[in-house]
């Protein structure tokens, strides 16, 4: 994505209107056509290499060379490379492949997918100590970071990037990273510093006789110098990159230079000359057919026409601008153009209904670039948040790693000195529990075989007493005295309500060692259960059915309906189809 520089600010305020864009080789976010003989060879060699490795390795090195570094299909290769690989398992190809499409997803202001990319292909290189593979990864961070303005956190990658560059001896690497610090610099208007790093990274790029690194700085350089509006050095450098830029056939960074020349131009005051330089570059940008670059370009042509006071050719450009913007949805210009066109018919044509209508368009687009700001800045914040979680697992994952390595390696040491005794207690302590088990297993068994009977005696005797009962109760019917009734109901009505109460504490007893903590956990999950649902608990979890718990306790049928009914509402199942047995058996 463009950046508008600083610049920006110094010409709008010496022109009245005058839009600076600068150019940086290394985050050029569009795409330079390429002659097809360039695909052909690359899938010539990939026909003919039988290795997976190798063609992955193809695949890096050609999208490496500077004139394929914008193609239009380079995301396809690097997918291509990232698919092979994994195929393959081939680490360090997977790195690479991830690496470029973090800047190409970039590129196409896909931040979070470009974090995926670069947090992956950092990790990777960490846990698989790729040093090289790291300091890239790590540049990509710093580029994600720099690019939401968070410089604290950008800078910091950047100088561990050059840290490690430097540790591995690679030039290359050392200058690339050198010039992302600069950038850093840049963009805090520290241009002292700035100016200083790219020199530095200039340096060596001249020593690697590197042209692709070499007009970086260059354009690095010509940007530091019209912000200080020394237009003449910006200029000169703007020159020498444009000489890289025809030996590599680099069409677009050449036609972005001359337009960079252009907006020097015009800052000087040089304003037929300013055009000239549009005319150029625009000619370069309709037979690339770069849409973008053309509503650049006839935007600031238009600010030329503005200046030389061409009513005319400035409503053209404008107008030009304006509609290929619209097509491209590139707000920015939209909102520019829109604007001017604004002042042209109201102060100067003095038409309020077009005037009205850029108005209109003028807002619209503020709306959406604020809109868009917004989002990045969300955007910023989760990534953020995604990273410090993801940060702090991967420390901790580490920490945890690094005690139960010491943990291993003392049980180790310690292991080496008593083996021997661990074994023999071991062996001992083993056959102690299972004896023990055993043990606790029989006398369970019996207990819950006496359980069994004294609940089945307590039933039969219930059953026999309920049977007396039943005939006391006629032979009160046929009983002819007074007194003989009485005697009789008295009979009935004690062994009616009568229980073995000795039994049935011995029963809670048993029920209590057969099933130890029961009563603790239920009243522990439940305090409000009173002695007699316990007992109703208990019942249940024996399986008894409602008959046997009425002939044990001599209760109605009913009754015992209506207590687990009761039950089932204060252990809170009663809305749920949840069997109430079932759900005892589990406490």
């Amino acid at each position: 994505m463009m950046r508008l520089q600083n610049l920006l600010n110094i010409v709008l305020r010496k022109t009245g209107g005058l839009w600076f864009t600068s150019f940086f080789i290394v985050f050029n976010l569009f795409v330079n056509a390429k002659e097809a003989n360039s695909h052909d060879s690359l899938e010539y060699f990939l026909s003919t290499s039988s290795g997976l490795e190798k063609k992955v390795d193809l695949i890096i090195d050609f999208l490496d060379k500077p004139e394929n570094q914008y193609l239009e299909n380079a995301p396809d290769y690097a997918l291509r490379a990232y698919k092979i690989s994994q195929q393959a398992e081939y680490a360090v190809g997977k790195i690479n492949a991830m690496i470029k499409l973090g800047y190409y997803s970039f590129r196409s202001s896909d931040y979070k997918s470009a974090m995926e990319y670069a947090q992956n292909a950092r990790e990777m290189a960490e846990d698989l100590n790729l040093q090289k593979e790291l300091a890239f990864a790590l540049r990509l961070i710093g580029t994600i970071y720099n690019e939401f303005g968070d410089y604290n956190n950008s800078s910091g990658y950047f100088f561990k990037s050059l840290r490690i560059f430097e540790k591995i001896g690679s030039k290359e690497g050392i200058s690339q990273a050198l010039g992302d610090i600069g950038m850093d610099f840049y963009y805090q208007q520290d241009y002292t510093k700035a100016l200083d790093y790219y020199y530095r990274a200039l340096k060596l790029a001249n020593e690697l006789n590197n042209p692709s690194l070499i007009k970086r700085q260059y354009n690095n350089i010509s940007n530091v110098h019209g912000d200080l509006m020394e237009a003449d050095s910006a200029i000169y450098y703007l020159d020498k990159a444009i000489i890289i830029n025809q030996k590599l056939k680099d069409h677009l960074g050449e036609g972005t230079n001359i337009m960079n020349i252009g907006f020097n131009l015009l800052n000087k005051g040089e304003y037929n000359t300013a055009l000239q330089s549009f005319g150029k570059a625009m000619d370069i940008f309709v037979k690339l057919n770069n849409k973008t670059r053309m509503a650049e370009c006839s935007l600031n042509m238009g600010y030329c026409y503005q200046v030389l006071n061409k009513v005319d050719e400035c409503i053209k450009s404008f107008s030009q601008a304006l509609a290929i913007a619209k097509e491209l949805s590139y707000f920015r210009i939209i909102y520019m153009a829109s604007q001017e066109l604004d002042k042209i018919y109201t102060t100067t044509i003095k038409d309020t209904i077009k005037a009205y209508k850029y108005i209109l368009l003028e807002k619209l687009a503020n709306d959406s670039l604020y809109a868009s700001q917004n989002q990045k800045q969300l955007i910023k914040l989760e990534l953020q948040y995604t990273y410090d979680k993801k940060e702090l697992l991967r420390k901790q994952a580490q920490q945890k790693k690094n005690t139960l390595m010491l943990i291993l390696i003392l049980s180790l040491l310690s292991g080496i000195v008593i083996l021997g005794l661990a074994l023999s207690r071991f062996r001992l302590k083993s056959k102690f529990v299972f004896l023990e088990k055993e043990r606790i297993k029989a006398e369970l068994n019996i207990k819950k075989r006496e359980l069994s009977v004294n609940l089945i005696s307590l039933i039969r005797k219930n059953e026999m007493l309920s049977e007396v009962s039943d005939e006391l109760i006629n032979l009160e019917k046929q009983a002819k005295g007074i007194e003989a009734k009485e005697i009789l109901e008295l009979i009935s009505r004690k062994l009616r309500n009568g229980t073995d109460d000795k039994m049935l504490e011995e029963f809670t007893v048993q029920f209590q060692e057969v099933h130890a903590g029961f009563y603790e956990s239920l009243l522990k999950l439940f305090p409000d259960l009173t002695q007699n649902e316990l007992k109703l608990c208990a019942f249940l979890r024996l399986n008894m059915s409602t008959k046997d718990i009425s002939e044990l306790t001599g209760q109605q049928l009913a009754s015992i309906d209506k207590a687990r009914y009761r039950l089932r509402r204060k252990l809170g199942i009663s809305n749920s189809d949840k069997n109430l047995v079932s759900f005892l058996s589990q406490i």
